[in-house]
């Protein structure tokens, strides 16, 4: 289960950041484009892993000071995931919903200017926690 977390941090955390990638590097635009079929299923899943991780960051903020970039990673990773699970999976959510879609896509309006932000701390924190999983980054 956190293998598909973190893959889909990465994945989703690309996906946000298309935009980034493809100014600083006009080939990549054919490899996300390769992706972006799938956003409205990473939003889900992000969505999904966001949510049913909450409570272990919650829990994970008593050790703060025990190991702060797992601490943070997971934090970080839960917040960015939520936002966009939101961000990427509403259209998909409103289309099962006729009553949620109105309110679904005026949320999805309201985070779309912090979308770049948000996806490089799940590019980031996916990678941290990606990094510490193999043992290469210690959680401390």
């Amino acid at each position: 289960m956190v293998y598909g977390w973190i893959i889909s941090l990465i994945l989703g955390g690309i996906l946000a950041i298309s935009g980034l990638i493809v100014a600083k590097k006009p080939d990549a635009k054919e490899l996300i484009g390769k992706l972006q079929p799938f956003q409205a299923i990473i939003g889900i899943a992000l969505l999904v892993f966001g949510v049913l991780n909450l409570m272990d960051a919650i829990r994970l903020l008593g050790v703060v000071s025990l190991a702060p970039v797992l601490v943070l990673s997971t934090v970080g990773g839960v917040f960015a995931s939520i936002l966009l699970g939101i961000l990427f999976g509403m259209p998909m959510i409103a289309k099962l919903s006729a009553s949620g879609a109105a309110k679904g896509e005026e949320l999805g309006r309201k985070l779309a200017p912090i979308q770049t932000i948000v996806g490089i701390v799940a590019l980031v924190c996916g990678l941290v926690m990606l990094l510490m999983i193999l043992g290469i980054l210690k959680p401390m």
